[in-house]
């Protein structure tokens, strides 16, 4: 019995938000220009504790289980460049993903 891989994404603030789009991510990481230190990235997550966290100028793609990898950090031009790496992560496509160019 296999069970459905679940996404969420995590605001700045570190609120759970359970609608899954490109439409609100990009809400989401508009919210990342007026943010803190503190506040500087959004998440999106699933449920084999996949990762990417999201800021400004880069994304780190990892697993955050107890055995889990870095598989390592893309920089961006432009915090709307996380787009279609997230569009990757939601649909599951981790080869489109690590065939990215992530450096350690």
């Amino acid at each position: 019995m296999t069970t459905e891989r679940a996404v969420w994404f995590v605001d700045v603030n570190g609120a759970e938000v359970e609608e899954v789009s490109l439409e609100r991510l990009a809400d989401l990481l508009a919210e990342l220009k007026d943010a803190d230190e503190e506040h500087a990235s959004v998440s999106v997550t699933d449920s084999d504790e996949w990762n990417l966290e999201i800021s400004m100028d880069s994304v780190l793609l990892e697993n955050v289980g107890v055995e889990g990898e870095e598989v390592g950090v893309l920089t961006l031009e432009s915090v709307d460049d996380a787009l279609p790496v997230a569009a990757d992560f939601i649909a599951g496509d981790f080869s489109a993903l690590r065939a990215r160019p992530w450096s350690e």
